[in-house]
Parts: C-alpha cells; sequence; structure tokens
C-alpha cells in the first residue's frame, strides 16, 4: 500500500503526529513497511537501506544539515577546491520571499529553496515570467518544513531560505548521475533520466558495465551512454563524499562540463524502494558504519562477481 490513496497532505499529518508520540525510530520504520512494502531493522542493521537509517537517526545531524541545505553545501564544495562545478548563482539567499529582486536575474534562471525536494522553478524566458504564479510557490516553500523532516530528522536543523541560480540544461536533456558513496568512496552509479515522460533509472559499476540490482517500473530498457567526463566526475564523488560512511553525491554534465547537483545523505526516505533486496543487501554488507555494532553473521563481498562488477 502508499501513502497516495490518502492523500499525501493526509499522509504526512498523520505521519508527524506518530512520530510525536512513537518516536522517530517507529516512524521511519512504519513509513517504510506502509509505503514501500519493505521492513527495516534498524536495531541490527544488515541492508544498505536498514543502515542508512540509522545514520539517519543516529549521525551528526548538523553536517548532514549543513551538506543538505541546498546553499550552505555550496561552501562545502568550495572548501574541497570543487567551486568550479558549483552552478553560478544569480541571487540569494533569502529569509522572506519580499527580499527577493527579480529585476537582477537573468533571462533564464532557477529560483529554489534550501530545505526541501521538488521546490524548484525553473523560469526560460524572463520576459514571460508569470511572477505572482512564481512568487505564489515561493510563499508555500517558506510556509513549509520538510513534509517528512519526522523521519529524515537532519531536515529540521536546514533554515528556510530561497536563493537564484543561473539556467543550466533542462529536465528532458540532463541527466543525473548519482554516485552512491560507501565508507568515503564511490561504489555504483544511478542514473536518473527521461524526467518529463517517466522517470527512467540504470545502474553502472565504475567501469561503466550495467549491473543488476533495479526493481520497478522505472527500470530503463535502454542503456545510457557514459558521460565524457565520468573520469572526472568519479574524482569529484570520492572528494565530497570522503567525510562519510554513506553519502549520494548527484552530479550532471551540460556542454561537456561537470555540475553538482547536491549531496543526499536519505535517497527515498533511506529505504532504496527501486533497488532489489538482494542488491541492497549485498551493499549493505560493504557498508560499514562509524559508531554502529554490526552483525557479522554473513561475509562481505570477496570477488568481483559478489561486488556485481559483472553483468
Amino acid at each position: 500500500m502508499t501513502s497516495n490513496g490518502i492523500g499525501k497532505s493526509t499522509y504526512r499529518a498523520f505521519l508527524n503526529g506518530f512520530a510525536r508520540f512513537f518516536g522517530s525510530k517507529n516512524a521511519k520504520l512504519f513509513d517504510a513497511r506502509f509505503r514501500y512494502g519493505r521492513r527495516l531493522d534498524i536495531e541490527k542493521p544488515r541492508t544498505l537501506a536498514d543502515k542508512i537509517s540509522w545514520i539517519e537517526l543516529n549521525a551528526d545531524e548538523e553536517l548532514m544539515a549543513r551538506c543538505t541545505d541546498k546553499y550552505a553545501v555550496r561552501d562545502y564544495v568550495a572548501n574541497l577546491g570543487a567551486e568550479n562545478i558549483l552552478i553560478p548563482l544569480c541571487g540569494g539567499p533569502w529569509s522572506s520571499v519580499e527580499e527577493i529582486d527579480i529585476s537582477a536575474f537573468p533571462d533564464k534562471f532557477v529560483l529554489k529553496a534550501t530545505h526541501g525536494c521538488e521546490m524548484n522553478y525553473i523560469c526560460m524566458d524572463r520576459t514571460r515570467l508569470d511572477v505572482d504564479d512564481m512568487i505564489s510557490h515561493a510563499h508555500q516553500w517558506m510556509a513549509a518544513d520538510y513534509p517528512r523532516a519526522c523521519v529524515e530528522p537532519h531536515y529540521k536543523l536546514i533554515p528556510r531560505r530561497i536563493y537564484a541560480e543561473e539556467y543550466v540544461g533542462g529536465l528532458d536533456d540532463v541527466i543525473d548521475y548519482k554516485f552512491h558513496c560507501l565508507n568515503g568512496v564511490p561504489s555504483f552509479v544511478l542514473t536518473c533520466s527521461n524526467r518529463e515522460e517517466s522517470l527512467k533509472l540504470n545502474l553502472y559499476d565504475l567501469e561503466w558495465k550495467p549491473i543488476e540490482g533495479l526493481r520497478g517500473s522505472m527500470k530503463n530498457e535502454r542503456e545510457i551512454p557514459k558521460p565524457s567526463g565520468f573520469d572526472s566526475m568519479l574524482e569529484i564523488a570520492k572528494s565530497l563524499s570522503a567525510d562519510f560512511d554513506f553519502v549520494r553525491v548527484d552530479l550532471y554534465e551540460a556542454e561537456g562540463k561537470v555540475y553538482f547537483g547536491e549531496l543526499t545523505f536519505s535517497p527515498a526516505g533511506g529505504v532504496l524502494p527501486y533497488f532489489t533486496d538482494d542488491f541492497i543487501f549485498r551493499w549493505g554488507e560493504v557498508l560499514h558504519v562509524r559508531g554502529m555494532r554490526e552483525s557479522r553473521s554473513h561475509k562481505p563481498f570477496d570477488d568481483a562477481a559478489d561486488r556485481g562488477e559483472i553483468r
């Protein structure tokens, strides 16, 4: 069962109330089971989803919040010497909608909020911009905390702000390259494409060989070409993930240049519903989380085939 049947807003209100009475851990367990049909074990984490969820509830929330904040993370990236992959700013950050200076924007830009997902407003032509509509969206963003922060606690620490970036590429032609980094190193890449029609996913190892591990209707039957800047992406992902047991480094390529997307510590709430049970179990054996007592009843990968490096 999913939350769609009872309405997103109703379900979010219920989940927040559930978390207040029973705690974030129990809310996360319930949410994973109800929405995705996936059972998590946070007491004895073994799968990749278990361990990511454990990190969400137990690791340094302040650092995760700073690097999840879509504006603050820019300093983190720049301090690691990767400022050249940041999309140029054209305004902000603003703590209120009234501070936004639209007159300073270029012809194409993207207005974004710092504290949540799906809070982007794309303008392809400022002369045709529906200002009232954009401002209405901005007010909605500023009025809302991240709706599922009860099960992703680090979002509660992110200040609500708005900023603007220059427009680079479009959702119809840009592919997201999501480097899943375990133990401070890139391990595999999930690609997201075809967003405007129906999101499609592909999965690759670090030699750009397709690997098994996806389930559901989003699995793409067509292969995605290796990006020209893949080697550079790999080095960037390695640098940006060095401080974390787990993080997903999102990058993309436009006109031959690599750009930074975001750092994500809880993909799909940490539940990873688009990965198969076998895949998250195998990679769970690879991920070793500092401060967590791990089950050793199963051995980690010991050869290339186990790691999923062979088709």
